[in-house]
């Protein structure tokens, strides 16, 4: 279990630009940013902690980060002695946690460059008594059809907003709780209300469950810490969170970065936030954490039965258990400890246990939602140990995954410095793999995966795999509803929409992950190898798929296309395999599978799709890029609302040059996109 790292894992983060730099999140006037304000410092970094505690125009900062707040009223709001983000009593907690599960139920997946927030939301101000929620004004009727789904009332009452007047404002009408909805008006609330009633819902996801107990103080604590979604959806371009169920309890997932990259880890870990921005609360309980340990290898029973917490520690993480080893392994064991009895640090008992973090660096290849390392609660304290040599620890930590060449061959510094970094990690990963153990779910008896006379060491690497495999089940059970057939490409739990239902482009763009989404440019680079592959297909009087004796195929150009592109094709006998691309039934059947095809794209195929009868892709590509050089491609860009009002006619003036050959079109994409394409 003990992954390699390289001197580059152990850098500094690079300087990150301030979200409120941009317009869109620029503070109001008057407000007193201090200039050096950047991004709080990912705890990524075990070499780059500050020497001094943060003062308070740097905690002010960090909570503006998380909470988007003018940086005056953030500044206001820090306590003296309490958290930089309030904890909310218990009533107030299960009404935030509902307000979050209904505008996941509505919003799915979704931009927040283009709803002026995560949710709509673009700022939040938490107090230990209430919640005031700053909506952007185009988001009100989706917030009102939201609440009302979800049984939430209001009530029309005078609010103390920040500027500290008294106003007529709209509060939630929660017992025992108190959020306020600004800059909502009685009078503008009942007109969202009345303009939700009269309007569809929107293409979000039905399959999530209600919010529970185990999931109240996650979802509040996100509410509450609303501005970090903005660093997701920079790093993947959407925000989708998920509510899903596994083995009777209920876990928030993030889904944004697509369907392979599923993550129940919370946010603020995720994003590897100063500790001073987690939630703090009470443990679920009180863990020795030696006997933690000790409980998780004991329970594949080993031949020897374990009684030592430090060696047991070196095998779960798949070290060696020598003197040197088993003195880190006792000092991180020590360290967790003093973690788990801190109630400031009860967020690592979060959704299924710190296993989660030691799954970052150690489970599989493709867990790649989370870009930096998270260091642990404690390593503060944990690196501070005279009495353990880091340097020959790395050394015995590089043995077991270098050649004793490899290791000869380290020159200068480096004889000194890899050793140091490898010493240094390992140490780290004790205390990983230490609170793994305290926090991770009972393990099943192992007897039921019988084995004959195991060792300490083999039981210690199967409960670490045990732990692993438990907490990947809880992503895989999300997962689930955004799978995709390999073949087909459809969902495996497709939507079921109403007949009457025509989504709109920008229903189906919105609605859509990036990834999804088939756009102008990823048709003509798919053309670029398309055209040398397929030489002739069907028009849509005979469907875009076809049934064969040994299965059913591809057969329009549009079928072509969304085989080799991974938009999900249809079946025959669907009403959508017969129907022209653009048209109700083809868009339904998109908004089913959460895809879609830019303007330019539906324009496009539809075209190369009309001409009935056998036809090679030659023809049929002259069809679709005649259409584009006919259309009204203004008017196109309009129906896409990725598209903001006053951008540049480049990109129009670019569709408009598509090449009617399609032997032309690779070379017309490598002159007009260069590397990009």
């Amino acid at each position: 279990m003990l992954r390699e790292i390289s001197p580059s894992r152990v850098t500094r983060a690079p300087p990150f630009t301030p979200l409120w730099a941009t317009s869109a999140l620029a503070p109001d006037e008057g407000d007193s940013v201090p200039d050096d304000f950047t991004a709080p410092p990912r705890r990524d970094d075990p070499f780059g902690f500050p020497d001094w505690p943060p003062g308070p125009s740097t905690l002010a900062a960090w909570r503006q980060w998380a909470t988007r707040e003018p940086y005056d009223t953030a500044k206001q709001e820090i306590s003296d002695t309490g958290p930089l983000i309030p904890e909310p009593s218990g009533p107030q907690a299960h009404a935030e946690a509902r307000v979050l599960a209904a505008l996941i139920r509505e919003y799915g997946m979704h931009r927040p460059e283009l709803t002026d927030g995560p949710y709509g939301i673009i700022s939040v101000t938490p107090r230990p008594d209430e919640l005031t929620i700053h909506i952007a004004d185009h988001e009100l009727e989706r917030w009102a059809r939201a609440l009302a789904a979800a049984g939430i009332g209001t009530r029309a009452e005078a609010s103390a907003q920040n500027s500290g007047t008294a106003t007529a404002g709209v509060t939630l009408a929660l017992d025992g709780a108190r959020i306020n909805l600004a800059p909502a008006t009685p009078s503008t609330w009942l007109d969202a209300t009345d303009s939700a009633a009269q309007r569809p819902a929107s293409l979000g996801n039905p399959h999530h469950p209600t919010a529970t107990d185990e999931l109240t103080t996650v979802l509040s604590a996100t509410l509450r810490r609303i501005g970090l979604l903005w660093d997701v959806a920079h790093r993947h371009s959407s925000v989708h969170l998920m509510l899903t169920e596994h083995a009777g309890k209920a876990y928030l997932l993030d889904a944004s970065a697509g369907r392979h990259n599923l993550s129940v880890i919370p946010l603020w870990q995720a994003l590897s936030m100063p500790l001073q921005l987690w939630p703090a609360g009470r443990a679920p309980r009180r863990v020795d954490a030696g006997a933690a340990v000790l409980e998780a290898v004991n329970v594949f029973k080993p031949e020897p039965a374990a009684t030592d917490p430090a060696e047991s520690l070196c095998h779960l993480m798949d070290l060696e258990a020598t003197a040197v080893t088993r003195r880190a392994a006792a000092h991180a064991l020590q360290i967790a400890q003093s973690v788990l009895d801190d109630p400031a640090h009860t967020s690592i008992w979060d959704a299924g246990g710190w296993i989660g973090t030691c799954r970052r660096s150690t489970a599989r290849g493709e867990y790649s939602a989370h870009e930096d390392r998270l260091v642990p609660p404690g390593t503060e304290r944990l690196l501070d140990a005279p009495g353990i040599d880091l340097l020959e620890l790395g050394t015995l930590a590089l043995r077991a995954q270098l050649s004793q060449k490899e290791v000869d061959d380290l020159r200068g510094l480096e004889k000194y410095q890899v050793p140091l970094w490898w010493g240094v990690d390992t140490l780290i990963e004790l205390l990983n793999w230490a609170l793994a153990a305290a926090t991770s779910q009972p393990l099943a008896d192992a007897q039921e995966h019988p084995a004959s006379r195991r060792t300490l060491q083999r039981a210690a690497q199967e409960a670490a795999s045990h732990m692993i495999a438990v907490h990947e089940v809880i992503e895989d059970v999300g997962a689930a509803e955004l799978r995709r057939d390999h073949d087909t490409w459809r969902l495996s739990k497709p939507d079921a929409l109403a007949t009457e239902r025509v989504p709109t482009v920008a229903d189906l763009i919105l609605a859509a992950h990036p990834h999804d989404v088939l756009d102008f440019r990823g048709l003509v680079k798919a053309l670029t190898y398309f055209s040398y592959r397929v030489h002739s297909t069907a028009g849509l009087p005979d469907g875009h798929r076809s049934l064969e004796d040994d299965g059913d195929f591809p057969n329009s150009f549009t079928g072509h296309i969304s085989t080799w592109y991974g938009q999900p094709c249809t079946l025959v006998g669907e009403e959508a395999n017969h129907a022209a691309v653009g048209s109700a039934a083809y868009r339904r059947h998109l908004a089913a599978h959460h895809a879609a095809f830019d303007p330019f794209v539906e324009c496009y195929l539809a075209a190369a799709d009309q001409m009935p009868g056998e036809h090679d892709v030659a023809e049929r590509h002259r069809a679709g890029a005649q259409a584009l050089r006919t259309a009204d491609l203004a008017a196109l860009r309009a129906l896409d609302p990725r598209w903001r009002p006053g951008g540049s006619d480049e990109f129009l003036r670019i569709v408009a040059t598509v090449p009617l050959e399609v032997h032309e079109v690779e070379s017309w994409v490598d002159d007009v996109f260069g590397d990009d394409a």
